[in-house]
């Protein structure tokens, strides 16, 4: 039988669409912030997304070796920076929230005359 299941996530983006759609209305800091912080978050899924694509975390080994417990470390699973090749469940919120983070630079760019 189904739940039904609340996400709060759904009430963030409603409230940042209405503040998007009435930006010329609302005060410049607060459409800056709301446009950075979403923007921030978007980003901060994508590279979660892009970088557990390769699967879980390998856990830590144990061997024994003459009588004694030796707890190896997990091997390290690869290059620093994910591969290019796994970023198609990231290609969206990444992009998106580049351009939100960008929008947001503008705007206090623009206030402050730069």
């Amino acid at each position: 039988m189904n739940r039904f299941q609340f996400d709060w996530r759904w009430i963030g983006l409603i409230i940042v669409v209405v503040i998007i759609a009435g930006g010329a209305r609302l005060p410049w800091p607060i459409t800056a912030l709301v446009l950075g912080g979403g923007g921030a978050y978007l980003l901060n899924m994508g590279w979660q997304a892009w970088t557990r694509s390769g699967g879980a975390p390998s856990k830590s080994k144990v061997t024994y070796w003459r009588g004694q417990r030796i707890e190896v470390g997990p091997p390290r699973r690869g290059p620093a920076m994910p591969r290019l090749s796994n970023i198609g469940p990231a290609l969206v919120p990444l992009l998106l929230g580049g351009v939100m983070v960008l929008a947001a630079a503008s705007i206090l760019f623009q206030r402050f005359g730069m």
